[in-house]
């Protein structure tokens, strides 16, 4: 089970939160020291060994990039990573991101049991220190997502693991994956069937790694709208907290982690409006995955094919500049009928579906 937020063993003094351990038996649970490079090697091996059990495309990232995460996240986003110990072995991570500038009603969590681990008690626990964590914040909603396969998910172990301890499905989510390349002649066509409904109003540009400063306000205005447009069932989030500085230290952490971000703006020629944003990110092995971060039109420009035109011109521009890569990963609610269209009119095919959790607190 993972977190929504939008891809972790030595027995010592145990220390939680608040000072003391949490003992099950001969089981602890305690906060990892990020500092310490074996500790964040284990929990990472151990999040490479489960997502690669039953999941056979996926791929991880590097260590060091993975490491960076950990070490510098937002600073609108407290991190709190956690495992559970069996004896000296660990068995199981928690990692908690903790808003701390929107939505502080909420905790996002990526819980990972490994599978010699499962169904003795460690996933369990670590829900129920979980939980525990939320409360001690004062937060009220604590969201997780799990990975299955396409087909009737409630019948997953997953689900009834989340069910059993006090979650509620939230929305389902499909995960697609769009195998490369595509023919230049497909994205030429489909770029120019949306190409008379925005281009007499709207500019669309491409941009390898950094934005340009000139469009960050707007970029960083259109972006923290998606928390709130997105599709979320029945569930309210707000605004993000997303500013031009926020997005140059995300481009600086890319960068320091060998990343690559490819984004294509549709810029409204009159206001000079950010109108749609789509964006690429991959990692520096030629042939790693390539990361859909997310497409999102503005409210007030909808209606003018600018998702399929951001993202058309976006893989042209990942074919042009980064060829060879297997294919794009990209998840969307299946309640998002037009974002579907774009998607399945481009090639992408359902490979399983990520279904976010919400247990009240």
């Amino acid at each position: 089970m993972a977190g929504r937020r939008p891809v972790h063993r030595r027995l010592t003094e145990i220390r939680s939160p608040s000072g003391s351990g949490i003992a099950y038996c001969d089981r602890v649970i305690r906060l990892l020291d990020v500092a310490d490079d074996g500790e964040m090697r284990s929990a990472f091996d151990l999040g490479v060994e489960v997502g690669s059990a039953d999941r056979p495309w996926f791929r991880p990232p590097a260590f060091g990039s993975w490491l960076i995460e950990r070490r510098r996240p937002d600073q609108e986003e407290r991190q709190e990573l956690y495992g559970v110990f069996d004896g000296d072995l660990l068995t199981g991570t928690l990692l908690l991101w903790v808003p701390l500038a929107d939505n502080i009603d909420k905790v996002y969590a990526d819980l990972t049991v490994h599978p010699q681990g499962r169904r003795r008690g460690a996933g369990t626990a670590l829900v129920e220190h979980l939980v525990d964590r939320v409360r001690q914040l004062q937060r009220h909603e604590v969201w997780v997502e799990s990975y299955v396969p396409p087909g009737d998910f409630a019948s997953h172990p997953y689900s009834r693991f989340a069910r059993a301890h006090g979650f509620e499905l939230g929305w389902v989510e499909a995960v697609r994956h769009l195998r490369l390349p595509v023919s230049e002649e497909k994205l030429g066509r489909l770029a120019a069937t949306a190409a008379p409904s925005y281009e007499s109003d709207y500019e669309v540009r491409t941009f390898v790694g950094r934005v340009p400063d000139v469009f960050l306000p707007g970029l960083a205005e259109l972006m923290s709208l998606l928390a709130v447009d997105a599709p979320s069932g029945d569930f309210d989030f707000e605004a993000e907290d997303i500013t031009p500085d926020r997005l140059r230290r995300t481009y600086a952490r890319e960068e320091e982690q060998g990343r690559t971000r490819l984004s294509a703006l549709a810029i409204h020629r009159r206001s000079g409006v950010v109108a749609a944003q789509s964006d690429l990110v991959l990692d520096d092995d030629p042939a790693g995955l390539v990361h859909q971060e997310g497409t999102f039109v503005h409210r007030e420009h909808r209606g003018h094919r600018l998702g399929m035109a951001t993202k058309a011109a976006n893989l042209q521009l990942l074919q042009q500049e980064r060829p060879g890569r297997p294919y794009v990963v990209t998840e969307n609610a299946e309640d998002n009928p037009h974002m579907i269209d774009i998607n399945v009119a481009l090639g992408f095919e359902i490979v399983e579906r990520l279904v976010e959790w919400v247990r009240k607190v």
